[in-house]
């Protein structure tokens, strides 16, 4: 029966993969968008609950096949739903006609020159800077030096970071001694396959960076960690939010070798000041496809930007002494080492951000964000009542009975 179940969740899988690729343009689609996502996942589901309960070698190579084969579906496919990897490329062409892209936004009068029919009317705000950093910056230059002007040629790229992220996942799960198979968890993934084969998005990198800094931790290389993360942020700013969680008890050693890795990476904008942010500040304070739990509930990127800070100084304390791959739980490679129902069902979910697209003027309905953070409610919700009854159950236990007897 598991093997019938896993057979039939690969082919799913990868059938809803190569419909997905088919599909002209996904934001243009978004109800059938939605309605592979979800078949892909359910496919996904029912193929993890199969791969729980086989062994072997030839189940760890179903697992690879099947993930290498969804991907090479997706990548052959535009980016439609996404056109970020088209800015991508129309930054490397700026920076590489001498043009710094933090200081011209695509729509400048003097890069009139610079722009075309294939790449600039795909930009997403052509008024804004770029938000990059210059880790972004300096990758998005060597894949525009090998093959200029090619959204292809930017989407390979982050397949390629992909690809590093598997491999190094694998190492990890092999380090802690459990199962390969469950490598699994994240190659398969859709929310994984779609964000970066579908639409070639910069977090390859940043995942790549935050799984790689861990491998690295747990290895006893934390200044090598320390400056793989610090790598992570030049690309793209959030893995310096698990900085204090990575070198927890480590000294200021490693934290210094971040911030050099920082530093350095930054100093060749320097002259620019705040201008090397390029437009990140207009972009935190106004672009609200996918906010976030905390600013669908309270419209504030302040508030916003003060969970975020309070989650990256708490967590540290009140996790201390955990296993570190379970303090990063939320991030879906860690998912293979610590599966979770509520975050691999938030996986599925998160999908329903790409409502955002189906009517004018774009906005994520309210019915859509209570399905899409769903899964999270209920985890935590049961969480609390295992905690309760785990209490309760000590205190009666611990409970003195009156009369000498034991309880």
């Amino acid at each position: 029966m598991p093997w019938a179940i896993l057979l039939g969740g690969s082919l799913g899988l990868v059938g809803a993969s190569f419909a997905l690729a088919r599909v002209a343009n996904l934001a243009e689609a978004p109800r059938t968008f939605l309605a592979l996502y979800g078949a892909a996942f359910v496919c996904y589901g029912a193929a993890l609950w199969a791969l729980a309960r086989l062994r072997g070698r030839f189940v760890l190579g179903t697992v690879l096949v099947v993930a290498v084969a969804c991907r090479l579906t997706l990548l052959v496919a535009p980016p439609t739903l996404s056109t970020d990897a088209h800015r991508y490329v129309w930054d490397a062409r700026v920076a590489s006609a001498g043009i710094s892209p933090y200081a011209r936004a695509p729509s400048a009068p003097d890069l009139a020159a610079l722009r075309d029919d294939r790449i600039y009317p795909h930009l997403n705000h052509p008024t804004w800077q770029t938000v990059y950093p210059p880790g972004a910056q300096l990758f998005f230059r060597v894949v525009y030096a090998l093959a200029p002007d090619s959204v292809m040629a930017m989407k390979t790229a982050m397949g390629l970071a992909e690809l590093a992220t598997l491999a190094v996942l694998v190492s990890l799960l092999g380090a802690l001694g459990l199962p390969l198979t469950r490598v699994a968890v994240y190659a398969w993934n859709p929310l994984v396959l779609v964000e970066v084969w579908s639409s070639g998005h910069l977090d390859a990198l940043a995942v790549l960076s935050i799984v790689a800094a861990v491998r690295l931790a747990i290895g006893g290389r934390r200044h090598a960690a320390a400056a793989v993360l610090g790598l992570g942020t030049v690309v793209k700013l959030y893995p310096a939010t698990l900085l204090l969680l990575l070198l927890d008890g480590s000294g200021v050693a490693p934290l210094a070798t971040f911030a050099l890795v920082v530093v350095a990476g930054y100093a060749p904008f320097a002259h620019l000041g705040l201008g090397a942010l390029g437009s990140l500040p207009q972009y935190v304070t106004t672009e609200f496809f996918n906010p976030g739990l905390v600013r669908t509930l309270i419209d504030s990127p302040a508030t916003t930007m003060l969970a975020l800070g309070a989650w990256v100084v708490l967590v540290p304390l009140l996790t201390r002494g955990a296993p570190f791959v379970a303090r990063v739980l939320p991030l879906v490679p860690f998912l293979a080492v610590r599966p979770s129902a509520a975050w691999i069902g938030f996986t599925g979910t998160v999908a329903f951000a790409y409502t955002f697209f189906l009517g004018q003027p774009w906005a994520i309905p309210v019915w859509a964000r209570v399905v899409e953070f769903l899964p999270l409610v209920v985890g935590a919700g049961w969480a609390l009542k295992q905690y309760v009854g785990a209490d309760r159950r000590a205190w009666l236990i611990a409970r003195p009975v009156r009369g000498g007897g034991q309880q």
